[in-house]
């Protein structure tokens, strides 16, 4: 695993509900499965909960928070 021992924090980490997965969520699962510990931070906590659900299910280690990020 190419990201032991690394933490990888994903804005944009949540999912907007429907059928396909968007990037944000994407990359934070790619990152947990290469054995990154991944923050996943989204404006809606629980789309950010859910991802990592997701990690968790798959063995990997995440948390979440909300968070606006704007100028």
């Amino acid at each position: 695993m190419r990201l032991t021992n690394k933490i990888a924090m994903v804005v944009g980490a949540g999912q907007t509900p429907g059928p396909t997965m968007g990037n944000g969520r994407a990359t934070a699962l790619l990152f947990a499965r290469e054995g990154a510990q991944v923050l996943a931070v989204d404006r809606d906590i629980d789309s950010a909960q859910e991802n990592v659900e997701l990690i968790h299910q798959e063995g990997g280690e995440g948390r979440c928070c909300s968070r606006r990020c704007y100028r």
